[in-house]
């Protein structure tokens, strides 16, 4: 079943060969039958010519997309062994070590692709990252559990270097994309386009995000079926998202991308002293992970553009020669628009609230802040303010972890807007991106992708009892997503028209 084949293709479909928390328990490992993508009328169906994979159709959220990810059972039981393994030595499950897979991909096209040799790996933090299965004392398996993984398309496994398979594989793509991401839904996020609405509102804005899309998971373990779930998809910030969305820096090269999240250095603030001990390419093997992690050009990079930025940005004085700096060192137009709707979007675990959960890209020498996992936002998830944040003030936003660090420590956003000539753009962002009319941070998007989510996975998830979110509704969220969109705007509004009619 799971020869060593490199590629394998099955209808209709060219591909080009040259990329959580513990969740709803299944107390059964019988099979399930497959189901079959069923569209409205035959006229929907159309040939791969017109609509062929892509990464345009991935990413396409009126289409629906299933993947199918089959292991031996042997894989399946040495992914679970090395998951023990790495926490028996660390304490967590956080291992990367690569699983070898078979997929199959289908849409509401009637695409059908299946790829052999797929590396799969799970993700997660400390509190997130489970294992697949419930076991009993015995290592008997009573269920499965859901947890957020990695496809790996260009791994290479044990194939010599030398050697035509290798080659094959070091260079092999779907969706023009090395890896892809899948995030599973919490149960409880009952709106199940949090995370997805959170990105297209940056992208919006004008702020360099992944692209995100849903997708059906099942695990097929040699015959034995699982429905795992609606997953979110999303786009991986690896060197593929740079060149697509950056381009290659004036002498041909590629920027440093950067990782930044709460690890062992502690939370990513960029503070200098803190920054100091925790930059560099981390080692998941050995556990060691750092707060600020290299994910380009880790072979060749000093590290130079990152420090050089930490050093000049937290060199603060008000005066004209420091704003020049920072116009020099970061692309001050595009963070503006990044607080603007962060503060909207109200995840309280991102740079803002809790120095965690960004990427910082280096285009030309200048940082540009990227967002990342935004699952808890938009009146979902975490709430560590009582309210996610409805009121805060634009200016006095408290910490997530106080304990931890406070909000001076938060030299990007404290330096930043030390300028009136930055408050004030900022206050426009906040106006603009909620004006009535014609303003870009509005329930209507919300509803509006919902509905289509609903339409296209609901019956399926149903009908198979998938693991995860099963009920569909955007009035069980721990907020309704419609309050959180009212009381937001207004709340914002009243604070930016406040501080605009005080300049």
């Amino acid at each position: 079943m799971f020869k060593k084949t490199a590629v394998l293709m099955t209808a209709f479909l060219v591909v080009f060969v040259m990329g959580c928390q513990l969740t709803t328990l299944s107390t059964s490992s019988d099979t399930t039958t497959l189901p079959t993508i069923i569209t409205t009328t035959s006229d929907e169906l159309t040939t791969d010519e017109m609509n062929p994979v892509s990464y345009e159709s991935l990413f396409d959220n009126a289409v629906k997309h299933r993947f199918v990810i089959s292991f031996s059972q042997a894989n399946f039981d040495k992914l679970i062994e090395d998951m023990i393994n790495y926490k028996d030595q660390f304490g967590t499950y956080r291992d990367n070590t690569i699983q070898e897979v078979d997929i199959l991909y289908e849409d509401s096209y009637g695409n059908r692709v299946q790829l052999n040799e797929v590396g799969f790996r799970t993700k997660g933090n400390i509190f997130t990252r489970v294992l697949p299965v419930l076991l009993d004392n015995k290592g008997n398996v009573l269920g499965y559990q859901q947890v957020s993984f990695q496809l790996e398309f260009n791994d290479t496994f044990d194939y010599p270097d030398n050697s035509t398979q290798y080659k094959v594989l070091k260079e092999r793509r779907m969706f023009d994309l090395e890896q892809l991401n899948f995030k599973a839904i919490k149960p409880d996020d009952t709106g199940v386009v949090t995370e997805m609405v959170a990105y297209d509102l940056y992208k919006a804005a004008g702020i360099p995000a992944p692209n995100t899309s849903l997708a059906i998971i099942y695990f097929d373990i040699d015959g034995t079926f699982v429905p795992y779930g609606l997953f979110t998809v999303t786009e991986p910030l690896d060197d593929v998202f740079a060149r697509r969305v950056f381009g290659k820096n004036f002498d041909g090269s590629l920027g440093d991308l950067y990782k930044c999240v709460w690890q062992e250095n502690g939370p990513a603030t960029l503070q200098v002293n803190a920054a100091s001990a925790a930059v560099g390419v981390s080692n998941f093997n050995d556990g060691y992970r750092l707060s600020y992690q290299l994910k380009t050009n880790k072979l060749t990079s000093d590290f130079s553009s990152f420090t050089y930025f930490v050093q000049e940005l937290n060199n603060f004085s008000q005066t004209v020669s420091y704003r020049n700096k920072l116009e020099d060192i970061l692309d001050v137009d595009t963070w503006l628009r990044t607080l603007a709707m962060g503060f909207l979007v109200g995840n309280p675990d991102d740079y803002r609230g809790d120095a965690n959960n960004y990427y910082l890209y280096f285009y030309e020498n200048q940082a540009i802040y990227i967002p990342f996992d935004h699952d808890q936002s938009l009146g979902f998830g975490w709430n560590p303010f009582n309210d996610y944040g409805i009121t805060h003030d634009l200016y006095n936003y408290p910490s997530a972890n106080p304990w931890h660090f406070s909000p001076n420590d938060l030299v990007l956003v404290k330096n930043v807007l030390a300028f009136p000539e930055y408050k004030d753009i900022y206050e426009k962002y906040i106006l603009e991106y909620t004006d009535e009319t014609n303003g870009i941070f509005n329930y209507q998007t919300y509803y509006n992708e919902f509905m289509t989510a609903q339409a296209l996975y609901q019956n399926e998830i149903t009908m198979q009892g998938h693991l995860g979110v099963q009920t569909f509704n955007l009035n069980l969220r721990n907020m309704k997503a419609s309050t959180y969109f009212t009381e937001k705007i207004k709340h914002a509004r009243a604070y930016a028209t406040y501080y605009q009619d005080l300049n």
